[in-house]
């Protein structure tokens, strides 16, 4: 199977595993796409490496911090000082920028004419390198303004345009065929209706709704939204991926589904032994005041024996339907913490039962951490000569279970527990805006 994943901080709300994974459904692709929460870009490398990703998108904040750690960067990338989509090939990591070709895409699929339009671009940071780019390379005439007025006249001394004091914004917009939102619409916002009229074009990078929206229906303005965006960097970036172009509706079709709020009162904890469920589970369920459930000691609890005992006496195929038994059970529980045992994911109707009833977060660490701190002699799947070796065959043969069943990973490696702990809590509370 092969595994890409998004990076980014926070990343728990991010729409691209549905967007790709619904197309590599349909495609009949042996392939997942999964959320990775790093908590800086080398450890996003780290893992990307670690995992063998074939390929990774890179969002906010770390575009740009990406790129020390590649071996080689695309010129377009390199202009814009940003990269979104990174391609591993034979273990080396090229870098891509495909979030011009989103938006210049978003306008074409509008039927509007980007050459020798007037286009006032709010904000220089990433978001707005990349529309500079792009727009400027479509012909139009591009002026950029932000309140960091050096930083507005850098980028427009990169891409040769023109910078605009941050004072003469209103002007800027009223005059504007084109005015491009390149900050964040749900907490800065510095346009007004009255600067606004019904022939102008407002292209917002962010795909949430946001006074954007009602803005412009109530002036009769053209509204673009950073979902087109979305879709429109990820079909290239797809193509750097698979070597073909995927069905934009399909893609569409995936954006649409998303994280639905009604997961979000369980959490569950996936990921292979060792990587710290038991422990990070009860200081999560302390810290926002849910249940702690162990699946494993309910299994112990249901059957009356030991897991060890259960693994000589049935088998695994026995285990696992006790296992299977017991997770219908806990799962329709409400706020939950659970921890699942490290095969837990093998089963697609496993897999099936925690995709739809919970959050589910794969902690992770390398094998080796893992058989230091989980061979206690009570794992009957270890209880060989060799464990390493047995540890990293089982993995491997886990690992696409893993991705494909998981919403979020957050790696465990050299972390205390309150720390990632605290990680988890974080990337849902800013999805879903309150410990539930």
């Amino acid at each position: 199977m092969n595994l890409f994943a998004v990076t980014g901080n926070p990343i728990l709300h991010s729409k691209s595993p549905n967007i790709f994974n619904t197309v590599f459904q349909k495609d009949n692709i042996d392939a997942a796409y999964f959320r990775l929460a790093a908590d800086d870009a080398e450890e996003a490398i780290h893992l990307l490496k670690s995992l063998s990703l074939k390929g990774m998108n890179v969002t906010a904040p770390y575009k740009a911090d990406v790129m020390p750690y590649l071996d080689e960067i695309d010129p377009e990338a390199e202009k814009i000082n940003a990269v979104n989509t990174i391609v591993n090939i034979n273990g080396k990591l090229k870098g891509y920028n495909t979030d011009h070709i989103g938006v210049t895409e978003s306008f074409k699929d509008n039927g509007i004419q980007l050459k020798n339009k007037k286009c006032i671009i709010i904000g220089a940071g990433g978001a707005g390198r990349a529309a500079v780019y792009g727009l400027h390379k479509a012909g139009a005439e591009v002026m950029i303004i932000d309140i960091a007025e050096d930083v507005a006249k850098k980028v427009a001394g990169e891409f040769n345009c023109t910078a605009k004091p941050y004072h003469d914004l209103e002007d800027c917009v009223r005059t504007s065929d084109i005015i491009v939102y390149a900050v964040d619409a749900a907490t800065v916002k510095v346009l007004k209706e009255e600067w606004l009229n019904p022939e102008q074009v407002i292209y917002d990078v962010n795909y949430k709704p946001s006074f954007l929206t009602e803005l412009a229906k109530e002036k009769g303005c053209k509204m673009v939204t950073g979902a087109e965006m979305l879709i429109n960097q990820a079909m290239p970036g797809f193509k750097y991926y698979m070597g073909y172009d995927a069905d934009k509706q399909i893609m569409w079709n995936g954006f649409n589904t998303g994280i639905s709020n009604k997961k979000k009162n369980t959490i569950a904890l996936i990921g292979f032994m060792g990587t710290g469920k038991t422990s990070v589970g009860k200081a999560l369920a302390q810290m926002i005041d849910y249940q702690f459930i162990d699946l494993d000691v309910e299994i112990e609890k249901k059957s009356g024996m030991r897991i060890s005992d259960i693994f000589k006496i049935k088998g695994e195929t026995g285990f696992r339907k006790i296992e299977q038994e017991v997770l219908k059970q806990v799962i329709s529980k409400t706020k939950v913490i659970l921890s699942c045992g490290g095969g837990a994911v093998i089963n697609p109707d496993h897999r099936q039962i925690l995709k739809e009833n919970a959050i589910v977060v794969w902690l992770y660490n390398s094998v080796v951490t893992s058989v230091t701190r989980g061979n206690d002699g009570t794992r009957p799947l270890l209880n060989v000569e060799k464990p390493i070796e047995a540890a990293e065959k089982l993995f491997n043969s886990r690992i696409g279970f893993y991705a494909d069943t998981a919403d979020l990973l957050v790696n465990t490696e050299n972390k205390s527990i309150e720390k990632i702990a605290e990680k988890i809590y974080a990337e849902n509370n800013k999805t879903f805006g309150s410990k539930g």
